[in-house]
């Protein structure tokens, strides 16, 4: 397929995204300025968020235009200021009446103003990786360091096993298991949970293999049915000598690698930086969920990431958008038995309450696997935790 030919699906296909979102009702925030400067570090998100009250709607307020082969960009000193065109609201730059796409390079070098802060999503766009059950055991693993050292960090050697099928000079993945993906009822609904591995030593003992010095027999309390793992990478390397151990030289080593960590290869997925936010185009089950965090031990807010439980078997694809929930909660009334006014004595067991869910924020999703994606939090003032609800973007109540 030819680059130009490339380049027009890829515009086809970003106004077919657009052009519903522009059909859209927008509702412009009471205090939104009538013009903005663009500064350095601001996001397409951020920008909308100055004028709409549901900034996920960005789209509808620039002004889309099949007739520009190469639309327009906005850029750190532009000067926006907020016009009507046909009765509905947009943002156009000063100089005339252009209309703004936002379409962003595949880049997080100084230039055009992005989606979203590349700088929170590109890293994890490689270093999560999903496997099954069965690839998992398939996996070339690290036995030791050189020196016999428990963890390496370049320039150092590590010993593989299980590196057949590879030559002198390939470059692979070294990833460490964080988590396990298990599929559990909740509700009456079918979905996945991840569970975190105890203390992160490591990989998952598997039949040919033996336990890693330190390593639990059971690295993970499993709740349900195990249908796949998640690897965060840790290093790169590269294959120096073959044989049973082959030696891997560590490259760009993130974390320290240590024994039992896995080999994979380099990630094949090709990825686009150019996100519109949008409301997935199926319903949203009731009871999905944040099933897990990055970035925070209990709980994580701007412009960190969560994985939710949909996937692509549910529709799901990078920028679709959420609002997020704190789940329901029961708590117990102790003024109904106490004086008024005043709590009830110790041991007096009050009404139970169920609160209402409480609004946090929007995510939205830049990366989507089988049974689980992940996503950007967008905003929000309060910290998302492992058990939040995800609903329609634009619900807050």
């Amino acid at each position: 397929m030819s680059r130009r030919w490339m380049v027009a699906v890829a515009m086809a296909v970003s106004m077919a995204v657009m052009l519903p979102l522009m059909a859209q009702d927008v509702e412009l925030r009471p205090d939104h300025p009538r013009e903005y400067v663009v500064r350095e570090g601001d996001t397409l998100w951020d920008i909308a968020g100055r004028f709409l009250t549901r900034p996920w709607q960005w789209p509808a307020i620039w002004q889309a235009n099949p007739q520009i082969e190469n639309p327009h960009l906005i850029f750190p000193g532009d000067r926006l200021s907020l016009v009507y065109i046909d009765g509905q609201p947009r943002l156009v730059r000063d100089d005339g009446i252009r209309r703004l796409s936002p379409a962003v390079r595949r880049s997080d070098s100084a230039g055009p103003v992005a989606a979203v802060p590349l700088s929170a999503v590109q890293s994890f766009l490689h270093e999560a990786r999903i496997v099954g059950r069965d690839e998992l055991a398939g996996l070339p693993y690290v036995v030791l360091s050189e020196d016999g050292r428990s963890v390496a960090a370049e320039p150092h050697r590590a010993f593989v096993r299980g590196l057949e099928g590879r030559r002198a000079g390939d470059q692979v993945v070294i990833a460490r298991l964080s988590s396990q993906i298990e599929e559990v009822e909740v509700d009456g609904r079918t979905t996945v949970k991840l569970n975190e591995m105890r203390g992160n030593r490591g990989a998952v003992p598997v039949d040919r293999r033996p336990v890693p010095v330190g390593q639990s027999l059971n690295p993970f309390a499993r709740e349900g049915k195990v249908v796949g793992y998640q690897l965060l990478e840790v290093a790169r390397g590269e294959v120096l000598a073959l044989g049973d151990p082959a030696t891997l030289e560590i490259l760009d080593a993130e974390f320290e690698v240590r024994p039992g960590d896995y080999i994979l290869p380099i990630d094949p997925y090709l990825y686009d930086l150019t996100f519109f936010p949008r409301p997935p185009a199926r319903p949203i089950p009731e009871g999905a969920s944040v099933i897990g965090i990055q970035g925070g031990d209990n709980a994580i807010a701007h412009y960190q990431i969560a994985t939710i439980d949909l996937g692509a078997a549910d529709g799901i694809e990078p920028g679709h958008t959420f609002s997020i929930f704190h789940a329901n909660r029961e708590v117990r009334d102790r003024f109904v038995n106490g004086l008024r006014g005043r709590p009830a004595p110790d041991g007096v067991v009050g009404e139970r309450v169920q609160l209402p869910p409480q609004f946090i924020g929007h995510l939205m999703v830049f990366r989507s696997f089988e049974n689980l994606s992940v996503a950007l939090v967008m905003d929000g003032k309060r910290g998302v935790r492992v058990g939040d609800r995800i609903d329609h973007p634009d619900r807050r109540l």
